[in-house]
């Protein structure tokens, strides 16, 4: 399991479904791709989107243990 998806379970999102090589992520109100291409790295853009979602700076989120 990637880091970003630990994280986000972290802070209330769950797997509901895969479609693909992509992982969707939702807490009942908004809903995320998560990439699944064999890199822990995500793109700057689905992490600008990732952060814009979540209301969070990039290090509010890479605070979370």
């Amino acid at each position: 399991m990637q880091e970003i998806e630990k994280k986000l379970i972290k802070i209330g999102f769950q797997g509901v479904r895969q479609k693909g090589s992509h992982v969707i992520f939702s807490n009942g109100r908004d809903a995320f791709p998560v990439p699944k291409h064999g890199s822990n790295n995500i793109s700057p853009g689905v992490e600008r989107q990732l952060l814009k979602i979540l209301a969070m700076t990039r290090d509010e989120f890479s605070n979370i243990k």
